[in-house]
C-alpha cells in the first residue's frame, strides 16, 4: 500500500471519527453550533453521505415503536367492556408492550400457536401471547353485551390472556384460550 493511500485511510479514520462524536454531542444542549460547523465542512466529504443517513436515537425508536409489537395505546376498547378493572388492566398490558417495558412472566412475548384454530390461520410467530392480571377483578365479564365467566385461576398467572396478532389485533380471552374477543383500541 502506498503511503498516500495510507494517509488517507488515516484521514478518513478521523474524519469519521469525529463525525460521529459531533453527531453524539448534537444531542446535548448547546452543541448545535458546533454540529453545524462541523459537519457542514466534514459532510462535503463523499464518505460520509452513508452517516447522515442514519436515524437520530429518538427517530430509531420511533421506527421500532412502528413495526412495534402492539398497537398504540389509547383510552378504551370497542367493543365496549363493562368492567373499568379490566379495561384499565388491558390497557396497561398494551401500554407496557408497545413501550417495551418489562413483563412479569417469561411466558409474555412468545408465540402462541393457535393449537385451538380459534384465531384466523396465520404464519407461525404471528401471535404473540401475553398474561393479563386483573387482581380482584370479578369472575364475570361482560363485553359488547356479551357475558364471559372468567375461569378460576390455575396458577399464578391466572386464566386471562390478551393475544396480539402481527402487533396490530388484541385478541382477549377470559377462559385460557375458550373464547376470544377482537378488541380494538379506541383513541
Amino acid at each position: 500500500m502506498r503511503i498516500k493511500d495510507v494517509n488517507m485511510l488515516k484521514k478518513n479514520f478521523w474524519l469519521n471519527v469525529f463525525a460521529v462524536a459531533a453527531l453524539s454531542l448534537s444531542s446535548i444542549a448547546g452543541a448545535q453550533e458546533l454540529k453545524s460547523a462541523a459537519l457542514g465542512d466534514l459532510l462535503d466529504n463523499a464518505s460520509f453521505t452513508a452517516l447522515v443517513a442514519l436515524p437520530a436515537p429518538a427517530e430509531a425508536a420511533a421506527v421500532e415503536k412502528a413495526a412495534g409489537l402492539a398497537p398504540q395505546p389509547g383510552k378504551d376498547f370497542t367493543p365496549a367492556i363493562q368492567d373499568k378493572a379490566r379495561i384499565k388492566a388491558i390497557m396497561k398490558l398494551v401500554t407496557d408492550i408497545y413501550n417495551g417495558n418489562h413483563l412479569p412472566y417469561s411466558q409474555d412475548g412468545t408465540t402462541f400457536k393457535n393449537k385451538e384454530g380459534k384465531l384466523p390461520a396465520q404464519p407461525a410467530g404471528f401471535y404473540k401471547e401475553y398474561t393479563l392480571l386483573t387482581g380482584d377483578a370479578p369472575h364475570t365479564v361482560v363485553i359488547g353485551g356479551t357475558t364471559y365467566q372468567v375461569a378460576p385461576d390455575l396458577s399464578a398467572r391466572g386464566s386471562e390472556r390478551v393475544i396480539i396478532g402481527g402487533g396490530q389485533k388484541i385478541y382477549y380471552t377470559p377462559d385460557h384460550y375458550a373464547h376470544f374477543i377482537l378488541l380494538e383500541v379506541v383513541y
